[in-house]
């Protein structure tokens, strides 16, 4: 469980990191809403995936 805390919180600050990047006039809170939305997503294609092949 730990590990995957740990991979979804890599994930989020790894959005997080490339939206201050990419997007540095958005708020910090969009841009927090904004990596939660996308982990959120990344992670459903991930099951969806995983179901799929199994």
């Amino acid at each position: 469980m730990l590990q995957n805390k740990q991979i979804v919180m890599s994930t989020f600050n790894g959005y997080l990191d490339f939206l201050s990047e990419s997007q540095p006039a958005i708020s910090p809170d969009t841009a927090c809403q904004v990596a939660a939305l996308l982990t959120q997503a990344e992670f459903n294609l991930q099951v969806a995936e995983n179901s799929r092949k199994s």
